[in-house]
């Protein structure tokens, strides 16, 4: 079951977790020194997305990693 096309789709998941981990690296927008409700409401929002978005990448390598060891034994 070594095929090279397996192979391939491992590291396209783990090129996909990759880019998925460097989405959340991104900086905020504009820091105000006395920041509105909203605007805090707003920046705990992204800073769960960016936790999602980690754990995702990070689940999706994985399963990459797994795909591409598989086809080497």
């Amino acid at each position: 079951m070594r095929t090279p096309a397996f192979f391939a789709i491992g590291l396209g998941f783990i090129l996909m977790g990759a880019g998925l981990f460097a989405l959340t690296l991104r900086k905020p927008g504009k820091d105000t020194v006395n920041p509105t409700k909203a605007q805090q409401r707003e920046q705990v929002a992204l800073a769960e997305e960016n936790r999602k978005m980690r754990i995702a990448g990070a689940v999706v390598g994985g399963v990459g990693a797994l795909l591409c060891l598989a086809m080497l034994f």
